[in-house]
């Protein structure tokens, strides 16, 4: 094994990007994709150690990974081959995903009532059920800013309009009430992540990856990072256990997914990949008090907005439980909390307590750190 400095210096570090369901739009027609921004922004703090998409001469971004090319999986992950670089020897990847579903998604009037249904079941602990569903579903509008309508299963953007509208709020209790109800959706979107994660743990020019999760991309991931074997890779010394080196979420409604809709909050494998191996490993949360959508996720299962950072009693585990699998003991899995203030440092638009990848003076500088090795 090499060292701890040749690991994390070593061939390449990715920075894997997801978004949330629906609003990952891929660069088209000459209209940026949606990671677009945080890659300029991060090229302004990196500089040329963030390289670029080398198939896409002329074009600064990231690698974009769609699902499905013509109705294929395979075709879609094929970006992703080794073979097919995805940036210049020496410098920072950066793959960002793009969930382009074959099928129509759209949840039924039974899949949005089962979804209220769930939340209100545990309303009391934040607010109306409706007023708590759109909270959670208030996703990528702060990194778009584009309403959008969908046609043969995409979603594809139209002139800006006012924020607020009806046709708005309906789109995204859509996407959320499809991730929280349909189980095929959820199952597809998980593997499709889960593949591309596989497929760059399995890339000999890949050292690290870097998982960078927004809003309720941040659940799918969790999702996915959750059932990733680390135990077992750890246990027959597989590099895999020690590639991903952070997780990054911003904007994450995971806390509220937890408590209104009885998602569980085991960690599972995920202990491990936070476990203290060698470079440390960790989970880094940015939130905004004021964002509706995100939450601290390191206090008690008990903190409430407004509440302060909490205090965890003794023998509390808090909200996110890791379980010992000799031993059965459960202990609390410790998350960083980042607390940042998007609306004093984005620029203005729609949800600007929202838009973490557009927070430069906070964000986008603890990002770079992290992918440079400088990060704590």
């Amino acid at each position: 094994m090499t060292t701890k400095q040749g690991m994390w210096m070593g061939s390449t570090t990715c920075l894997l990007t997801v978004h949330g369901i629906g609003f990952e739009q891929p660069p088209e027609g000459g209209r940026p994709g949606y990671a677009d921004g945080l890659h300029a922004a991060l090229h302004a703090v990196l500089g040329d150690r963030l390289g670029d998409d080398p198939e896409r001469p002329g074009s600064a971004g990231p690698v974009y990974v769609t699902s499905h090319v013509d109705g294929s999986r395979a075709e879609g992950l094929a970006r992703l081959r080794p073979g097919r670089p995805l940036t210049e020897d020496g410098r920072i990847a950066h793959v960002a995903l793009v969930y382009s579903p074959s099928e129509p998604t759209r949840p039924s009037a039974v899949t949005t009532a089962d979804a209220l249904a769930r939340v209100a079941l545990h309303h009391g602990q934040y607010a109306s059920a409706v007023g708590t569903l759109r909270m959670i579903i208030e996703d990528a509008w702060a990194g778009l800013r584009h309403h959008s309508r969908r046609r043969a299963g995409h979603l594809v953007p139209r002139a800006p309009a006012t924020g607020g509208s009806p046709s708005t709020v309906r789109a995204l209790e859509d996407d959320a009430a499809t991730y929280i109800s349909r189980n095929d959706v959820r199952e597809r979107v998980r593997g499709f992540v889960q593949d591309a994660v596989l497929a760059l743990l399995d890339r000999d020019d890949v050292d690290a990856v870097i998982v960078n999760a927004h809003s309720q991309g941040t659940v799918v991931c969790w999702d996915v990072l959750c059932r990733l074997p680390f135990l077992s890779w750890r246990a027959s010394g597989d590099r895999r256990a020690e590639m991903i080196r952070y997780f990054v979420t911003a904007g994450s409604p995971i806390r509220k997914q937890i408590d209104l809709f009885s998602w569980g909050e085991q960690v599972g494998q995920l202990a491990a990949f936070a476990g203290g191996g060698e470079p440390p490993m960790g989970w880094r949360n940015f939130w905004d008090p004021k964002d509706p959508v995100a939450d601290p996720l390191d206090p008690p299962a008990s903190w409430r907005p407004g509440e302060g950072k909490g205090r965890r009693s003794a023998g509390d585990p808090g909200l996110l439980v890791a379980t010992d699998p000799e031993t059965g003991e459960q202990r609390h899995f410790g998350v960083v909390d980042v607390k940042v203030d998007n609306v004093a440092n984005s620029p203005g638009g729609a949800l600007r307590a929202h838009d973490y990848w557009a927070n430069q003076a906070q964000f986008v500088p603890a990002l770079a750190a992290l992918l440079t090795g400088k990060g704590h």
